[in-house]
């Protein structure tokens, strides 16, 4: 048999044209024939049957090794096609390894080159604060004193001022020059990564530089003194263990020179507005333009309001009016300012005109001209308009990142509006996410207390917590500034309780405002001074006509005492001053109720709840009214 024919057949190799087919037959016949002879010859013959035989034997012998042959090489050419196979894989593994080595190594060549490109970037629009390292004398340093911890201090006393600093103004970063360092090396440099972006920074940015020096005085003590870039040197001087107490100097130094605005804002958040008030000018004189002078005149202001001083107060708000583009954005912040301080300064009358001038200014403005909500606070304030207060008060608190303005935090205030809206839970949530540590939380939260026994008719519990409350107002002018009339709370409770000796005192110190006369004329007509409380009630109204405080409590006094037709005269005009207070509309529909006019009655009710959505009392009497209608 050929090889070739074997071979294929094993491997699926070629099937033979029909030419070799038919030559194959052929030499198959003759075979057969060939050996059909010799058969027969075999038989005549004994000896062509011996060659026979070998002949045979040693032809079967050829076909076995000729087949154990084949069987070899077709191990061999299944090993060699195995191999074959095994290194094509290898080849083609290795050029994925190879493909990936040149992904990865294009990966880290893209990363440095963005990483470099930050860097120059950053270095570019840098406006840093840099502390670098102090110098300090080898006899102070081998007491601890050494200059990375005097800079280090100079550095954490920065860093704690920009955190207490409540402001929507961004400040600049303050870093430690000697500690930024990066610690990987670039190749055949001995150059960190550290010092070449500070490289980088010194070339191409904005960074103000700071160091200085500490020595130990003759005496002993200790003087640090700080420099930089635009800060004039200072020394400051303080006993040997003071060194906490120069760096925190140094460091309120330094902020007030490189940020002015800054630094007045954190003097007024922490109730040192007589520190403002010597801080300020020399930083108004040195201010650049027209744009930081009218900043600094606001916080001016706002320290003066601090200090309780209204009218000096609207005077540095007309000073940074006029420093600024009409229907600007500061334009109408220092307008919504100055109502604040006009209404404390002039009375709630005037600040009741001034705040309807301003809904007029804003209705005659363009609409991308008008201010944003958070600036009605004021004017919310002044037309007892109780949702537009809260709602102000909201989005000014939003835009200073929950914190409220930088004068006082708004948590308390709000608090203080949703009580007034008969809203308890809302109030205790919003004073409780408030600073704890605030004065004016504190106060607040005297007041919520106070609030609560007076609405259940416990006047004699709502006494100690309102009395708290005084002793803190007389003590803090900025108190005084935030809660003028609060305090006839207390006269409110005293004469309730039966005290109106007492009373008579707290209701005159904070001065002419309606809702003082309104709880004066309620604490004389529940003692049965009926003429003095209808003498109060006349006074009220004579200061302020257009405010429903002395309206509404009045004609609470008439439903209680059956006079409706009085009570209702009151009751519609408090409605009419105050159009979004829903205690007047509450108190109409009690009068309309008693009339039996129930339809008109629950319209009054369901009015109200607009602005009062969550008093249960309210919904009480609209359900009534609604069975009855």
């Amino acid at each position: 048999m050929p090889e070739g024919g074997l071979l294929g057949g094993l491997l699926g190799g070629e099937e033979e044209s029909p030419e070799h087919g038919a030559t194959g037959e052929a030499r198959a016949g003759g075979d057969a024939f060939a050996a059909a002879l010799a058969a027969e010859q075999a038989r005549q013959d004994p000896r062509v049957a011996h060659a026979a035989e070998a002949f045979l034997g040693e032809q079967t012998r050829l076909l076995s090794e000729q087949r154990l042959e084949l069987s070899e090489q077709r191990v061999l050419r299944l090993s060699h096609l195995h191999s074959q196979s095994r290194e094509g894989k290898l080849r083609r593994f290795g050029q994925r390894i190879r493909n990936g080595m040149q992904v990865f190594t294009a990966l880290i060549f893209t990363a440095v080159g963005v990483g470099l490109a930050v860097m120059i970037w950053d270095a570019f629009t840098s406006r840093s604060v840099v502390v670098d390292a102090f110098k300090a004398p080898s006899a102070l340093a081998a007491r601890g004193f050494t200059g990375d911890v005097v800079a280090s201090g100079v550095l954490d006393g920065l860093q704690k001022l920009q955190d207490a600093t409540r402001s929507a103004d961004k400040s600049l970063n303050t870093t430690g020059a000697w500690s930024s360092d990066v610690k990987i090396d670039v190749p055949e440099t001995g150059v960190s990564i550290g010092e070449i972006n500070r490289l980088l920074h010194q070339r191409f940015g904005h960074d103000l530089h700071i160091d200085g020096d500490l020595v130990q005085t003759e005496a002993g003590g200790l003087a640090l003194t700080v420099r930089g870039d635009g800060v004039p040197a200072k020394t400051f001087d303080g006993a040997a263990g003071d060194l906490d107490k120069l760096t925190t100097q140094a460091a309120e130094y330094v902020y007030g020179r490189s940020q002015p605005m800054q630094y007045a804002t954190y003097l007024e958040g922490v109730d040192r507005n007589a520190d403002a008030l010597a801080f300020i000018p020399a930083a108004y004189a040195r201010a650049a333009n027209d744009e930081e002078r009218a900043k600094l005149a606001h916080r001016w202001a706002n320290a003066y309001a601090g200090l309780n001083q209204p009218a000096k107060a609207a005077e540095k708000q007309r000073l940074a009016m006029s420093l600024v583009k009409p229907r600007s954005p500061e334009w109408w912040t220092n307008y919504s300012n100055l109502i604040g301080s006009f209404t404390a300064a002039e009375g709630e009358e005037a600040g009741w005109r001034e705040s309807q001038a301003f809904l007029r200014a804003i209705q005659a403005a363009p609409k991308s001209q008008r201010p944003p909500t958070r600036l009605l606070e004021n004017v919310g304030a002044d037309v007892w308009d109780l949702p537009l207060f809260l709602a102000a008060n909201l989005a000014d608190a939003q835009s200073h990142n929950g914190a409220g303005t930088s004068t006082a935090i708004l948590g308390p205030q709000v608090a203080d509006t949703y009580d007034l809206m008969h809203d308890p839970a809302q109030s205790a949530r919003l004073l409780a996410a408030s600073d704890p540590d605030d004065s004016v939380t504190k106060a607040e939260a005297l007041l919520l207390e106070g609030y609560a026994a007076l609405d259940r008719g416990d006047a004699a519990a709502a006494v100690p917590p309102l009395e708290a409350f005084y002793k803190a107002w007389l003590a803090d002018p900025n108190l005084q500034f935030t809660y003028n009339d609060n305090p006839c709370f207390l006269g409110l409770a005293y004469g309730l309780a039966g005290r109106m000796a007492e009373a008579e005192p707290v209701f005159k110190k904070p001065g002419a405002w309606s809702r003082c006369y309104a709880f004066h004329g309620d604490a004389l007509a529940h003692a049965g001074d009926l003429v003095g409380a209808q003498r109060v009630w006349a006074e009220g109204l004579k200061i302020a006509p257009d405010l429903p405080q002395v309206y509404l409590h009045r004609g609470v006094f008439e439903l209680d005492h059956g006079d409706l037709k009085a009570a209702e005269a009151d009751l519609s005009t408090a409605a009419a001053k105050a159009p979004h207070y829903a205690d007047p509309l509450k108190a109409w529909g009690d009068v309309l109720a008693r009339q039996g006019r129930w339809k008109d009655a629950l319209a009054k009710f369901t009015e109200a709840l607009k602005y009062a959505p969550a008093w249960t009392a309210l919904h009480q009497a609209r359900d009534a009214a609604a069975r009855k209608a």
